[in-house]
């Protein structure tokens, strides 16, 4: 028994002494520095190590000027991955913030070439955000940021190409986005989203976080296009679907229910009319029309006769 299980033991580790290489092997292809992880467009930036462990990333899009400020290794450097958690974001709207001792400030907003301050120990040092695109980006609007629920957000643009729409995650660690445009107005089927009138005058974006057809919409109208600017498409409005033509034919009511034939005579048993129903003449079609009060109490008039019979037959 002893003898088995110490063979038992040694071929587990030896078995662990030939797996720890290729295991090791397999955890350093994962790490950021092995691969750098795909930055969508949304956070696509100029890196700039601005401390040890804290990274700049500098931005100067459609959005404004943005700086994210976000966590490195000590031993980070140019080219490696800067997709971490983010500690502080500088714009338009947040200019100033501290992070582990560094006073920060986003300089010139308004201006063509921003720049971000950085202070530490009364020594100031200024890293210029990159150039923002000329035109056409000149006419991009404002971005509106919209808040769809279940920690999702949309960026609403408008420009000479037409309405834009940037959805992501609220967590800039998340790097998830899904991109609409004037010719691609529609979202995946898993989570609702589409640009109504995409190519007119008032496009409109709608939504649905949790989907569902109880679930209500969304809606979010876009910027306008700035002062001096105009579409490169022709401005065409959406057809709205045709309402259903309301019907002109009167709900079936007891009274105004009546028997039309043409060239056919309706037969009204003997003795089943009740007294005060009105039976019409004889019309040029040899039509008889019979008021519905009249019929129905004729049918139960008729009813009545025959059940009283078959009582007397069998009594």
């Amino acid at each position: 028994m002893r003898t088995a299980l110490r063979a038992s033991i040694s071929t587990a580790v030896l078995a662990g002494a030939l797996l720890a290489p290729i295991a090791g092997t397999a955890y350093a292809a994962t790490t950021p520095q092995a691969a750098a992880a795909t930055v969508p467009a949304r956070y696509a930036g100029t890196p700039v190590l601005i401390d040890t462990g804290v990274v700049a990333v500098l931005r100067n899009a459609a959005e404004g000027p943005e700086v994210w400020i976000r966590a490195a290794s000590d031993s980070w450097k140019p080219g490696d991955d800067y997709m971490a958690r983010v500690l502080a974001t500088l714009d338009v709207k947040h200019l100033k913030a501290s992070v582990n001792g560094l006073e920060l400030e986003l300089v010139g907003k308004d201006s063509a070439r921003p720049s971000l301050s950085v202070v530490k120990g009364g020594t100031t040092k200024s890293y210029p955000l990159p150039q923002a695109p000329t035109a056409p980006a000149d006419c991009v609007s404002q971005t509106k940021q919209v808040g769809l629920g279940a920690g999702l957000q949309a960026d609403l643009t408008m420009s000479p190409k037409g309405p834009k729409v940037v959805m992501h995650d609220a967590d800039p660690a998340d790097t998830w986005t899904r991109t609409l445009t004037r010719t691609d107005p529609k979202g995946s089927e898993g989570y609702f989203s589409r640009i109504n009138n995409p190519s007119g005058a008032k496009p409109v974006f709608e939504w649905k976080t949790q989907g569902g057809k109880n679930v209500p919409s969304g809606f979010a109208t876009f910027p306008a296009l700035p002062k001096g600017c105009t579409p490169e498409y022709q401005v065409t409005e959406e057809t709205p679907a045709p309402k259903p033509e309301p019907s002109t034919a009167k709900p079936v009511t007891a009274t105004n229910v009546s028997t039309q034939t043409t060239g056919q005579t309706t037969v009204v048993p003997q003795g089943s009319v009740a007294a005060g129903a009105e039976i019409a003449s004889e019309d040029t079609d040899n039509s008889i029309t019979v008021a519905a009060g009249a019929g129905l109490l004729a049918v139960f008039a008729a009813l009545g006769a025959t059940v009283l019979r078959r009582r007397r037959s069998h009594s």
